[in-house]
């Protein structure tokens, strides 16, 4: 027997799960069974929302980055990135680094910061 996961979005004021905590709004991977038990806390997120939104950010042109990712350390970008919550900033950002220094370091915490933030 396979057990499916379905993504879902916290809708009650918290609930906790595998041992974390989650509050209103944030989405998670949960097997089908315990969504089914827990019908007014999690709501069914439709995938192919999530997939259109990664079609419609527009990268933040590398001109009006302030500071440009090659002017900071990877420590200071890293610092920064943590207070970052726009997705096409830290796109642009990571255009930015990939077409200038291109440090592998710098490069992965960008892509962690936006894995974070798209869930």
């Amino acid at each position: 027997m396979t057990d499916n996961t379905v993504r879902v979005r916290v809708a009650g004021s918290q609930f906790r799960f595998d041992r974390e905590q989650f509050t209103r709004d944030d989405t998670l991977e949960v097997l089908e069974r315990v969504a089914a038990k827990h019908p007014n806390t999690l709501e069914p997120v439709d995938s192919d929302d999530g997939d259109e939104e990664d079609d419609d950010i527009e990268p933040i042109p590398e001109d009006e980055l302030d500071p440009h990712p090659s002017e900071l350390t990877v420590d200071e970008l890293e610092t920064r990135l943590g207070n970052v919550d726009d997705l096409e900033l830290l796109h642009g950002i990571l255009e930015a680094e990939q077409s200038n220094k291109k440090r592998d370091t710098a490069v992965d915490s960008i892509t962690g910061r936006l894995a974070e933030l798209e869930g």
